[in-house]
């Protein structure tokens, strides 16, 4: 081999090397690309997945994210990448840019949904429990009332759940409102509370048992259950 060929093969052999080198340089780069749409990807659809089933349990969804630039410039991306475009990095960046927008448009329709949520949890006072759990025949529904509650609210955290825990969620608060319209403060009025609570503290004096609290028991069937003794 002369000392000519000699030269041609080796530099051959670098532009080879050389060319390897580029090519596992980009490949480098489009797998980091492919990992930050990726990571991306799989946030927008934890989001969604939570909106869908807010929606679907009658959150109202305030000012959805639409996607539409982003899908444009996927297929534009798309395109570029299979007819290996000098442009792609600028059409990447492009996209990435889009995707980050949605994302963050996804989150935050998904943090209004469940401040809602918070903001709309069946409001039961504890005190109020106490009242009525007073009233024979409320006992067993106030603790199971009580129960439900205090499991629903235990460790709340809305946000970090899945959509699966969070329809769950949104099914037992259903079933709390649906237990606590059961009692309704307009269906136990301030006289028969107090008639109870005094009942339970030794026996009511009988200007307690007023009109209204007599009534109230005969709609329910239980003035026949109501024992008067008179004390000399």
């Amino acid at each position: 081999m002369t000392l000519l060929e000699h030269c041609r093969t080796v530099r051959s052999q670098i532009e080879g090397r050389n060319a390897l080198r580029l090519a596992h340089r980009e490949a480098e780069a489009f797998r980091k690309r492919a990992e930050e749409l990726k990571g991306a990807r799989e946030e927008i659809a934890t989001e969604l997945d939570r909106l869908i089933v807010l929606s679907d349990k009658g959150v109202t969804i305030q000012k959805p994210p639409i996607p539409a630039t982003a899908r444009e410039l996927l297929g534009q991306f798309s395109t570029a990448l299979a007819s290996d475009s000098p442009d792609m990095g600028k059409d990447f960046g492009r996209l990435k840019r889009a995707v980050d927008k949605v994302s963050r448009e996804v989150s935050s329709a998904s943090s209004k949904a469940l401040e809602s949520v918070n903001r709309d949890l069946p409001a039961i006072e504890e005190s109020y429990l106490r009242q009525v759990e007073q009233i024979p025949g409320y006992a067993e529904k106030v603790a199971n009332i009580r129960q439900r509650r205090d499991a629903l609210l235990r460790n709340l955290d809305l946000k970090s759940m899945n959509a699966q825990s969070l329809a769950e969620f949104l099914d037992k608060r259903d079933q709390l409102r649906s237990l606590a319209d059961q009692l309704n403060p307009e269906d136990f009025p301030k006289e028969v509370l107090d008639f109870f609570r005094a009942s339970r503290q030794g026996g009511a004096p009988l200007e307690k048992f007023t009109t209204v609290v007599r009534e109230w028991l005969d709609q329910r069937g239980q003035l026949k259950n109501v024992r008067v003794i008179i004390q000399h």
